[in-house]
């Protein structure tokens, strides 16, 4: 592999395949077309410079990519038939023109395998708080590579692209047969390397009974004072829920959100150094398998208001607090009842989040507006 490929001299030139997608995850649309303009960058002789493959998976066909230091290049063996794989390459700044980035990387594969290219803002500051600034995961979310071993080459035209961004490139396999599938000689277009103190490996949540659990996880750290961990009910407007302290990567972390507010619910972290640098991870949804059966009336509420719920068992309990987490009230319920009536004699008028344990494993909470 590697003498076939030190014939490149550094530079990869082929021809590919022309297609446009809409990007539905960044703000504007992305375009993907062939690219001659790309050098190697990275190819693996020395070390597995700072890429990483996920070791954290969201489901069973998940696999992971090893640095073998004899082949110089990444390769995933699992032995598995049906498995999805990604390596996820180290920070770079963007020196090529506003508006597309080239990459390439040589390949082995089973025929029929689909790959995915994503290009991940490594310090975004963008509006809503997007990460994904390109991809080809659109239309299809999956394409075919173009053959069992050689060289892909791309070009992502973006708006969200831009000079002098610090930029993450996951590359993504789909297999659906046995053998294994190597990674090599990463190439981009005028970039230059930008170490940073945080590399994200990957991220996932899952909701276990009544709270959502986060699992990130991450490649090097340097001088990193922890993670706020943030959720948003649409995606787009997010708040910090809880804070966890670095731990110099002993082990990979994890965060509980004993709240439900919603059927679908988006997370993301954000590393923040002892310098007051941050960036962020990519956002991941969970969505709700125990949806609240919660409902007010009337609202908005002033003396009184009704709680409507599911059937109350054992041990049940109700009670409001503040949206910091004050409780401010707290309520007897009636074993079997279906709705409870509510006194807010007392509260000033404001927000508050009702919560209520139903004594049947599930917790859940719904917001309060009083005049």
């Amino acid at each position: 592999m590697k003498q076939f490929y030190s014939r490149l001299l550094k530079t990869i030139i082929i021809s590919s395949v022309l297609f446009t997608t809409k990007n539905a995850s960044s703000q504007n649309p992305t375009t993907i077309a062939s690219s001659s303009n790309v050098s190697v960058v990275e190819n693996f002789n020395s070390g597995h410079g700072s890429f990483s493959s996920s070791s954290l998976y969201s489901n069973s066909d998940d696999v992971s990519f090893y640095y073998i230091a004899s082949s110089g290049a990444w390769l995933e063996n699992s032995g598995l038939a049906i498995r999805d794989a990604s390596i996820i390459s180290s920070v770079y700044l963007n020196n090529q023109l506003s508006g597309g980035i080239s990459i390439g990387f040589s390949f082995e594969a089973p025929a029929g395998t689909q790959y995915r290219i994503r290009i991940i803002n490594a310090l975004c500051n963008c509006t809503g708080g997007a990460t994904l600034a390109g991809t080809t995961a659109n239309g299809p979310v999956w394409t075919i590579l173009p053959s069992v071993s050689g060289i892909l080459k791309l070009k992502l035209n973006d708006g969200d692209l831009y000079q002098g961004q610090n930029l993450r490139f996951e590359i993504s396999f789909r297999a659906n047969s046995f053998g294994n599938i190597l990674f090599d000689n990463f190439a981009l277009g005028e970039i230059a390397a930008s170490p940073l103190p945080v590399t994200f490996k990957s991220i996932f949540a899952q909701q276990v009974n009544s709270a959502t659990r986060l699992v990130w996880d991450v490649a090097d750290e340097t001088d990193v004072r922890g993670y706020e961990v943030e959720r948003s009910t649409n995606g787009v407007q997010f708040n910090t829920i809880g804070f966890v302290n670095a731990n110099g990567k002993s082990a990979a972390y994890m965060f509980a959100d004993n709240e439900i507010m919603s059927n679908t619910v988006y997370y993301r972290v954000k590393n923040v150094d002892i310098d007051g640098k941050f960036k962020y991870s990519g956002v991941v949804k969970v969505t709700n398998k125990l949806a609240s059966t919660l409902k007010l009336f009337p609202l908005p509420a002033q003396n009184t208001v009704t709680l409507q719920h599911s059937k109350l068992g054992e041990g049940s309990n109700m009670f409001i607090t503040t949206v910091d987490g004050r409780t401010v009230k707290q309520f007897n319920s009636a074993v079997g009842s279906f709705q409870t009536k509510l006194d807010l004699t007392g509260l000033n008028p404001g927000m508050y989040i009702i919560r209520l344990n139903d004594g049947n494993e599930s917790i859940q909470s719904i917001k309060l507006i009083k005049q």
